[in-house]
């Protein structure tokens, strides 16, 4: 089989993803580099990536968060909770990293090899159930953060007898 170039690979990966991911998760935008493809869906601060690495020789499918310091860790400490099932899941070579302190990923590696077809169709197939089992934990976290946020702007708002988490009682209450 010919090896393909990486914008003929990318291209081809992308195709075969759309027919793996169910309808409701084939709807994502891309941004493409030179060596990777980001696939994401609400930001693009958070999303998956193929990183075809010839230096390390290794190609790495992955769910990285490059949201700031605060949601790397949260989204670290949220993943960890579920680390046991997505190993299971996904298999026991999916690790858990932070990289620096705004930076983190969920990831497996696979030896580096010739970009054909058929590689095309495998990662695609990999990165597609990469998408389906970790995408409802990204959603559940970023609801979960967001109601955290909006009961933290009602304790904050003046007259409303909160103060942080406490309730203030004053001689007018």
């Amino acid at each position: 089989m010919a090896a393909l170039t990486r914008r003929e690979f990318f291209h081809d990966l992308l195709t075969a993803l759309r027919g793996w991911l169910p309808g409701e998760l084939a709807n994502f935008r891309i941004a493409q580099a030179q060596h990777l493809l980001k696939v994401y869906y609400a930001e693009p601060s958070i999303h998956y990536e193929v990183w075809v690495n010839g230096r390390d020789r290794h190609i790495e499918i992955g769910l990285h968060f490059e949201d700031g310091p605060e949601s790397t860790q949260q989204l670290l400490l949220w993943l960890d909770r579920h680390i046991l099932e997505l190993k299971h899941t996904l298999g026991p070579d999916t690790e858990l990293e932070r990289w620096t302190p705004s930076w983190g990923h969920l990831y497996q590696h696979l030896p580096y090899q010739p970009l054909t077809e058929a590689l095309a169709e495998d990662i695609a197939r990999r990165l597609a159930r990469f998408i389906v089992v970790t995408e409802p934990l990204v959603r559940e976290w970023r609801q979960g953060r967001t109601l955290a946020a909006r009961a933290h702007r009602r304790r904050q708002r003046p007259g409303s007898g909160l103060e942080g988490d406490r309730l203030v009682l004053t001689a007018d209450s």
